[in-house]
């Protein structure tokens, strides 16, 4: 019996030693705490578009048939894992606008005079009663001897028709015995050049090696040299677009359009950066086109400038809205300044000292309230997003603005109120959703 007893208090103290009792306790803090949040700012680079895969890999951007909201999301999920409710996010990338005619350019071999002459054509040109698939495939069979089945050709080459002489490529595949049509593009906007390996030689170190350009040797850096050299007797306004190789997280072809202003290369740019808001929900992370703002002295001067009111001395300040830009507040003292009178005891703002007389001091202060928000910060909304419209990406914009009062009493309030564009125009409409409130 003592020895049984005595294996029960060896096998309770096991027990205690190899459960920790504040285990729950631990656990039921780690349930208790908050998500861990943080407002952040990120810019995409270039293995963030190359990791997105298709069009934006290739084009390192956005469009408006590949938004940014519909990528970033997953993006900061998986660039961000600690990140919870409550975190949100600045995130700046590219953004490219409809497409340039100069990305419609067309790559191939293009067709020299040497090469209509062995066709058999003084103009230097096909046309419709003399049409190029009568006579490049006989051509191609010349040229690439050595083709093999499956292998692709584009050609460009002049298309006279009537006065009109237009460039058209025309895409031609080996079959193993003959080259066959495959389709036509006419009328070319541009005739694009592509690097060929010698190209990628002529810079030597590891752009020849890897037949590439990168991050750490950009095509921006060299191909402006590389059209120097190329094009010596380059005029004032002429245009080349190129098509290389890029290696940033993965490889990608690029087009590029540059410009000669007689002095150097310009590399022509359809892409913006662009800045939008997400904030991590119930659902993960979601785009925010929410703007918010807090009020700073310029802001508080566009309606000190506007006012209906404005002070006979001071050109900061002004009674009816109240905005005083040198403080960088809204002055809501009645006696002090907002019912102030003249020297012949005659209210500056008649309307509102009637207020107070008439309704007390509570009702005059109301009325400011409504002429800061129901007016002023509409009329500020107005002048600082001229361009505003309602929706973007089928999400409503709504507006925080974040402004701070100076009291009767000497205290100051740190106030917000919001607002949501219900029209684009000149100006857009705002319409007031709530507030005044305290700034959050």
């Amino acid at each position: 019996m003592k020895y049984f007893k005595a294996i029960s208090m060896l096998f309770a103290m096991f027990l205690l030693a190899s459960c920790d009792p504040n285990e729950a306790i631990y656990e039921q803090l780690d349930m208790d705490q908050a998500p861990y949040k943080q407002a952040i700012e990120y810019t995409l680079t270039g293995p963030d578009y190359t990791s997105l895969g298709g069009p934006v890999a290739s084009l390192q951007a956005f469009t408006n048939e590949d938004p940014a909201m519909a990528y970033i999301p997953l993006l900061l999920k998986r660039k961000f894992l600690a990140l919870n409710l409550g975190s949100s996010a600045l995130v700046t990338y590219n953004f490219r606008e409809d497409e340039p005619l100069w990305e419609q350019a067309g790559f191939g071999y293009v067709l020299t005079p040497n090469d209509y002459a062995y066709i058999g054509l003084a103009g230097n040109a096909f046309s419709p009663d003399i049409p190029a698939s009568g006579s490049l495939p006989g051509f191609l069979a010349k040229k690439y001897p050595n083709a093999e089945a499956g292998d692709e050709v584009s050609i460009i080459y002049n298309f006279l028709d009537g006065s009109e002489e237009t460039q058209n490529l025309d895409l031609y595949e080996y079959d193993g015995e003959a080259w066959a049509w495959v389709e036509t593009t006419e009328n070319l906007p541009f005739v694009g050049y592509e690097f060929t390996d010698d190209d990628y030689a002529q810079f030597g170190g590891d752009i020849a090696a890897y037949q590439n350009f990168s991050d750490d040797f950009p095509a921006d850096l060299y191909v402006p040299a590389w059209l120097r050299n190329n094009y010596p007797l380059a005029v004032d306004g002429q245009q080349q677009v190129l098509k290389y190789r890029v290696y940033s997280g993965g490889a990608f072809h690029e087009i590029a359009h540059y410009s000669f202003d007689g002095v150097q290369w310009i590399r022509s740019s359809n892409v913006e950066q662009r800045s939008e808001q997400y904030i991590y929900g119930a659902q993960g992370w979601a785009f925010d086109p929410t703007i918010r703002f807090i009020m700073g002295s310029a802001d508080y001067m566009v309606l000190a400038t506007s006012d209906p009111i404005p002070h006979a001395t001071y050109a900061d300040f002004g009674y009816y809205y109240g905005a005083a830009a040198y403080y960088s507040n809204f002055d809501m003292r009645l006696a002090a300044r907002r019912t102030a009178k003249d020297s012949e005891g005659n209210y500056y703002d008649t309307a509102l000292g009637a207020i107070l007389d008439s309704q007390g001091p509570e009702a005059a202060v109301d009325e400011m309230f409504r002429r800061i928000v129901e007016e002023g910060l509409i009329l500020l909304l107005q002048h600082k997003y001229p361009e505003a419209v309602p929706q973007t990406g089928g999400i409503d914009v709504h507006y925080i603005v974040g402004f701070e009062t100076y009291n009767d009493n000497f205290s100051r309030s740190y106030l917000e109120a919001e607002y949501q564009c219900t029209a684009a125009g000149s100006p857009p409409q705002f319409t007031l959703i709530e507030g005044p409130r305290e700034r959050e």
